[in-house]
């Protein structure tokens, strides 16, 4: 098995490798008009030649996707996202475009579900990425078809609080699954829990297994990866938040699948 193909960034002094999945993502902005109403996090999925930028339903609506409260004191809703690309060909550098979300009507321009609809809260925005950009869809990289079971560490790629490691790459946040994987299908919620304490600007961010040496594959054998092999596992949606400060912090994550059915589906959402 090949190791995950690392992005280099040459400098005069020394060549730079970077992970791949580091540049997967993309800081997120929601503006209403030129007021910055809330960050997130984003990453591109590429279908023919078709960009989405994927991301929570409750980012770009800005309302909670169980009560439909809207999340600004101001009850503003976002009306564009501002998304902070990798430069092409100055990995490292980033560049803030903005992108409309919502058409001349007030009516969303992104994607949901087709069948369960807002009750997931992962949206997909269909995009343009200028030529000054380079987008990095995240189901363009190597993706093992590894074991997931409930415990096992995964990782959130993110920006709390829009923090970010220079060259405005994400924070690798580890979590472990706290929930059966298998059953988030199959219940009425169709989430995993994740036993992690994110922050704010952590929603919308991609989960992925990585593992490292020998590894366990979904069809139970063993391998031994050359570097390191990693699956895309889900979208991250936020922390369940309890009354007491002392409660379990436990994130939300949405099965990975979900990304493709919602792109196919092309069901636009409603105002």
């Amino acid at each position: 098995m090949s190791a995950v193909e690392p992005a280099v960034r040459e400098r005069s002094d020394l060549v730079v490798m970077i992970d791949s999945y580091s540049v997967s993502t993309v800081p997120l902005e929601m503006l209403f008009n030129q007021t910055n109403l809330s960050q997130g996090t984003g990453f591109i999925w590429k279908v023919g030649n078709d960009f989405f930028l994927i991301t929570n339903w409750h980012n770009l609506s800005g309302k909670n996707p169980f009560t439909g409260k809207h999340l600004s004191a101001t009850l503003a809703e976002p009306n564009a996202v501002r998304v902070w690309w990798n430069v092409r060909d100055k990995l490292g550098h980033k560049a803030g475009i903005e992108h409309s979300i919502r058409d001349n009507d007030g009516h969303p321009l992104w994607y949901i579900h087709p069948v369960h609809g807002r009750k997931i809260d992962v949206v997909a925005l269909p995009i343009s990425p200028t030529e000054q950009v380079e987008p990095y869809p995240i189901n363009a990289m190597e993706n093992a078809d590894l074991q997931i079971q409930i415990g096992m560490d995964v990782f959130v790629l993110g920006y709390p609080f829009g923090i970010a490691q220079p060259g405005g790459l994400p924070i690798w946040k580890r979590a472990s699954l706290a929930s059966e994987p298998e059953l988030a299908g199959a219940t009425a919620e169709r989430h995993m829990l994740l036993d992690t304490g994110s922050r704010p600007g952590m929603s919308g961010s991609p989960i992925i297994r990585r593992t490292w040496g020998a590894t366990t594959m979904a069809n139970g054998d063993v391998a031994v990866v050359t570097g390191s092999a990693t699956k895309f596992v889900g979208v991250y949606s936020g922390r369940i938040q309890g009354p007491d400060p002392l409660d379990a912090q436990l994130g939300i994550g949405w099965p990975g699948a979900l990304v493709p059915e919602i792109i196919s589906g092309r069901r636009r959402d409603d105002p």
